[in-house]
């Protein structure tokens, strides 16, 4: 590798200096080389476990899934809750909304959907035959919180109003004398 210049010889190229260089760099290829294979097999170990966790994190998605639709088979198979005998149609009663309301089940919740079962919950859980909620505040009320324009004459938009009428219970529509 290094030529000398001249007569006198390289110190370097001396047979003792290099010697213990090539076994040094012997020694570091075996201790590397072990190194490469301490690492490699623990890869593969943090491979194994870390495919087994993958396995166990599916199994418990299925499994959780699994459950969660036995619970609702069961849940649908239950009798709905016995009305209260106190309670008049169109009155929640006493209880919570689950006991006074009604379940329907949709494929998907629209944002108009939730503001109108929203208005509806807000106007006509607790009303009194004495004491309707009006049409036209119900109406304004969808306009607001559905952020529709209301007509130039200032009364709700005709949507709205639509909405407020479908809204509107169909035993307040007999006795008022209201037609579809």
């Amino acid at each position: 590798m290094f030529e000398s210049t001249g007569d006198r010889p390289d110190q370097t190229l001396q047979e003792g200096a290099v010697q213990p260089s090539l076994e040094y760099w012997r020694q570091q290829a075996e201790v590397s080389q072990a190194a490469i294979k301490r690492l490699t097999s623990r890869l593969r170990g943090r491979d194994r476990r870390i495919a087994l966790l993958e396995l166990a994190i599916s199994r418990t998605v299925v499994m959780h899934h699994v459950w969660a639709s036995h619970i609702e088979r069961k849940l649908e198979r239950l009798p709905p809750p016995a009305a209260t005998p106190t309670a008049q149609p169109g009155q929640s009663s006493p209880g919570s909304e689950q006991e006074s309301g009604v379940i329907v089940r949709l494929p998907h919740l629209t944002r108009t959907l939730e503001v109108l079962f929203d208005v509806m919950r807000e106007h006509w859980s607790e009303w009194e035959p004495e004491r309707l909620p009006k049409s036209s505040t119900v109406a304004r009320a969808i306009d607001e919180k559905l952020g529709l324009k209301g007509q130039a004459n200032g009364e709700a938009s005709r949507s709205a109003q639509t909405f407020a009428a479908a809204l509107r219970p169909d035993l307040v529509n007999e006795t008022d004398g209201r037609h579809r």
